[in-house]
């Protein structure tokens, strides 16, 4: 696992310096390093759900099975569907004999479905989410694709543009193939399951908090009505305060199964922030467990105890960024500032310093510039090293003139062109 804590910034412009520079703000000396949490789990992760700044990883890059964790993806392609009118939430779904079958599994998580009936979209989401009802969750699947072949197909190329670099997908649900039943792919391994790494878990659960953010209203309910009948949810952190520091506990998703374990996707508020954190295949000795809310606990509570979140607001000045020169602008000197407000988590136990490096780049700056013109990107490190994300390019800082830069007028340019002849 890495710290992501103490603020750098490289950025890419028209010149070349290199100076040191202490930041304006510094952190208090308290707490442990995140890194000595030793999360026991054999993948984990927690990321600002905002920016997607990773806050503590362990082996978050290798594909996992995920299991019912599948389901969040599920629900991301829904709130799109309902989002390009392809869907309504009160769209009806009818369920045929092989749906009600799978539904009345015993060894399935589910709600009853009945064959012939409908149910709107809203309800199987809510199933889905809320008890891991897993042939809501197919239903859903074969509503917006027609088969579960399709719909995995169409869950590969949402991770695809997502950024997620390895996944497998064979149904909505996460069951292994060989808990299908009637509806198993044929062709493919009774033991096939779903599979991401916890980093791509991190990215569906952040495209899912950020595109459809009323998700937490329904993943921190503890129980639902179903079709006249009540069901309890599987989210033993809901309602607790065991992580305690003011963290409120929204959801999010869990998973099982014999070959991924016991897996959670937490979803909890922090100082306004959103965070996500990400528990695959806890070491839990049975079905029941805890272990992966225990982890979870620890994780959360780990990460708020040893960073705290900061903003950078818009147009401030960032030390280490100096001023640049725009020869045919009326003031030639330009400031510049950031050009949207951005948090960041920084460590509680260290002091921080900034550094800017300003290097070369083939392109030209001409007045008149707006405020809002970005003419430099800013990266941010510490100690010399990134601060890391879920995508790359939520690492760099816009930077643009805090002011308006007006063009000088021709006499003016004229006199600057004839005083570099003496």
């Amino acid at each position: 696992m890495k710290k992501r804590p103490i603020l750098t910034m490289t950025v890419t412009i028209i010149a070349a310096v290199f100076f040191l520079v202490h930041i304006p703000f510094q952190a208090n000396a308290a707490g442990t390093a995140t890194d000595d949490l030793q999360i026991k789990a054999k993948a984990s992760l927690a990321v600002d759900a905002g920016t997607g700044q990773i806050l503590y990883e362990q082996n978050a890059k290798q594909p996992l099975a995920i299991a019912s964790v599948s389901k969040l993806m599920t629900i991301y392609i829904i709130d799109q569907q309902i989002k390009t009118h392809k869907l309504k939430w009160n769209s009806p779904v009818k369920i045929d004999s092989k749906l009600a079958e799978l539904s009345t599994a015993a060894e399935l998580t589910n709600v009853t479905l009945k064959a012939g009936h409908t149910y709107n979209v809203r309800s199987l989401v809510k199933a889905a989410l809320v008890s891991s009802a897993n042939a809501a969750a197919i239903a859903l699947g074969n509503k917006v694709s027609g088969n579960q072949k399709n719909f995995a197909l169409l869950m590969q190329k949402t991770a695809k543009k997502m950024g997620i670099k390895h996944s497998k997908f064979y149904n909505a649900a996460g069951l292994p193939n060989k808990l299908m039943g009637k509806l198993a792919l044929s062709g493919v391994s009774p033991n096939a399951e779903n599979e991401m790494s916890a980093e791509g878990v991190g990215m569906v659960a952040t495209n899912l908090i950020n595109s459809f953010p009323a998700v937490t209203k329904i993943t921190s309910l503890k129980n639902f009505v179903f079709a006249g009948s009540q069901y309890e949810g599987h989210n033993s952190l809901l309602g607790t305060k065991t992580v305690g520091h003011n963290v409120n506990v929204t959801g999010l998703k869990t998973g099982t199964s014999d070959k991924a374990g016991a897996c959670f996707v937490g979803s909890a508020t922090y100082q306004g922030r959103k965070i996500i954190t990400v528990i695959l295949h806890a070491r839990n000795t049975s079905p029941t467990d805890p272990a992966r809310y225990v982890q979870t606990e620890k994780l959360m509570r780990g990460v708020v105890i040893n960073n705290r979140p900061v903003r950078i607001n818009k147009r401030s000045k960032v030390d280490g960024v100096e001023d640049i020169l725009v020869k045919n602008a009326k003031n030639q000197t330009v400031k510049l500032g950031t050009n949207q407000n951005r948090w960041l988590w920084l460590p509680s136990n260290q002091d921080l310093k900034v550094t800017g490096q300003f290097t070369n780049k083939a392109k030209k700056i001409e007045a008149p510039l707006s405020t809002d013109q970005v003419v430099a990107k800013a990266e941010l490190k510490v100690n010399g090293q990134k601060f890391e994300y879920l995508n790359d390019q939520d690492a760099k800082i816009s930077m643009t003139p805090v002011k308006k830069v007006k063009k000088a007028n021709v006499f003016v340019l004229l006199f600057r062109a004839l005083a570099k002849l003496f």
